[in-house]
This record gives C-alpha cells, structure tokens and sequence, in this order.
C-alpha cells in the first residue's frame, strides 16, 4: 500500500493543506504504485463575524473534478461528494461546524473512490472549483492519493453530477436522457432541496422509476427504499445529519443494472420546478466481466 500527496502545505507549516482561496486548476496526480484506488480530501475555513452553518460551508467547492485523460470520473460538489462516500461506503467524513465566530469550519476523511490502473498515456488529473462563502476566510485544502491499497473486487467508478429543474405539474415526469453508456450502474443519488422533517414529509421527488429499453426494471419510494449509513439524528441534528439530510440514495448493488442498454428514468414530482441534481453511480467494469 502507498499514500501519498498531491495538495498539502510544505512539511512543517503550521497550515493544515494547501492555500483554498481560488479555484485550483487542472493538475496532473502523481504516478505511485500501480492503481490508484481512492483519494482522501481534507478542508477547512476561519470563520468570522458569525457562524457559518456546515451546509453553507460545503458549498466551497462547485466542483471537485477528477478525469482520467479526456474522461470525466468524478464531477460533484463537496456536500455531493460527502453523499457519495456515505453511498458507496457506508462511511461519513468528519466533520466540524462552527457556532461561536471564532473558530473553524472542516470537512475532514472524505473518501473519493477511483480504482483504475494509473496510465502514462491517460494521467489521473485533478481540480477544484472555489466558491467564496460569507464569513469564511483563509481556507486551507489537502487531497491524498492512496494505491495498491489491496482492496479486492472493485470497479473505477463513474459519478457526474446532473443539474435539472422538475416539471412544473406534479405526477410523473420521465426523462427522456439515456443514463451513460459506462458499465453497471449501481445506485441513483438524487439531491433535493430540502430533506425530510417531522413536519414535511413530501420532498421534491416522491417515488423514481428506472425503464430499460421503456420496460419499468426498478421502482423506488422516498420514504421506503433510501439508503443511509448510520447518523445519530434524534432531537438535535448531528452537522453530518444536517448536510445529507436532502440526499436520497437508491441502491442497486450487488447485481446493479447495465447501462449498455437504454436506461432512462422516471420521477414522480410532488414540489413543482425545483432544481435538483441526479448524481447515476457507476462501476465502469464489473469484476464479473474480468
């Protein structure tokens, strides 16, 4: 196993990570090891004048990229990010919200799957998108590549962030976009604007279908079929609770659906001409196809 860094601080500063301030453009991460199995991203911000909620603060990065040669891999916000690694993992990143004005904001330990080979003729690139927030000051990034980690059965994975608007009549609306073409996919992540609360259960999107080739293959509930890992919310919200409270994530695995054929989806709309994003999680090669 090797990790290794791509942003940081030089050794012995007191920052922790690389100067976030502006947008960091396209880099090329370095080659160690063979595979490249997953990245680890770290960041911070001072907060002044007044606390800043965690979920404003991960509006910071907008997006995270990562490609491989001239392929997008992984294009999504760091709260999308954190819903991906609480999807595909079952884990969450640490994380620290400020409520006094006089301290910090962090999002710490979040695991970004890759596991594809590294390849001279198709480098493993990386960049971020900054987004100024109010009363954040001095952020700080660090991103760490870890390979030849020794995880068995795992495919590179696809995940591209796709921005729609819902229909403005409630009941079903089916899209007419073709799911990528990428291998096998293995859940839907669908980011609402708003999340469940004891006082309003009805969120943007109520049920969602999934067709292949016009066929229903795949139906789920808002209420019944979501995913979560375990995130202790009873009568205060934890931060972590609070920030994937508008995700909803359907899962497919083990078996998953293969996306050679026509796969198109199906929402069932109850808040009209809401934006939404629909995040499709793909394994780009089954094991079972080695």
């Amino acid at each position: 196993m090797r990790t290794f860094k791509i942003w940081d601080s030089a050794d012995g500063a007191a920052t922790a990570g690389r100067a976030f301030t502006a947008s960091i453009a396209q880099e090329v991460v370095p080659k160690v090891g063979d595979q490249l199995d997953f990245l680890k991203l770290g960041i911070k911000g001072a907060v002044s004048t007044a606390a800043v909620v965690i979920e404003t603060f991960a509006d910071i990065i907008a997006p995270f990229t990562l490609r491989k040669g001239a392929q997008n891999r992984v294009i999504l916000n760091l709260d999308e990010l954190c819903a991906l690694m609480a999807f595909y993992y079952d884990e969450v990143p640490t994380i620290g919200e400020n409520t006094d004005a006089t301290g910090n904001d962090f999002i710490g330990g979040l695991k970004i799957p890759v596991y594809d080979k590294f390849d001279d003729a198709a480098q493993f690139l990386v960049q971020a998108d900054y987004a100024t927030q109010t009363n954040i000051a001095t952020e700080t990034i660090a991103l760490y590549g870890h390979s030849d980690t020794g995880e068995q059965g795992r495919a590179p994975i696809h995940a591209v962030r796709i921005p729609h608007t819902t229909s403005a009549t409630a009941g079903i609306e089916q899209l007419s976009s073709q799911i990528v073409n990428e291998g096998t996919l293995l859940g839907i992540i669908i980011e609402t604007p708003n999340g469940f609360a004891d006082g309003n259960t009805d969120t943007s999107i109520e049920k969602l279908k999934i067709y292949e080739e016009g066929k229903t293959v795949a139906e789920f509930n808002d209420l019944a079929s979501v995913s979560f890992p375990t995130v202790i919310d009873y009568v205060t919200p934890t931060p972590m609770a609070d920030l994937l409270r508008k995700f909803r994530m359907y899962d497919l695995r083990p078996a998953g659906l293969d996306t050679s054929k026509k796969l198109t989806l199906g929402l069932d709309i109850q808040d009209v001409s809401d934006a939404i994003v629909i995040i499709p999680v793909i394994a780009k090669k089954s094991p079972c196809w080695e």
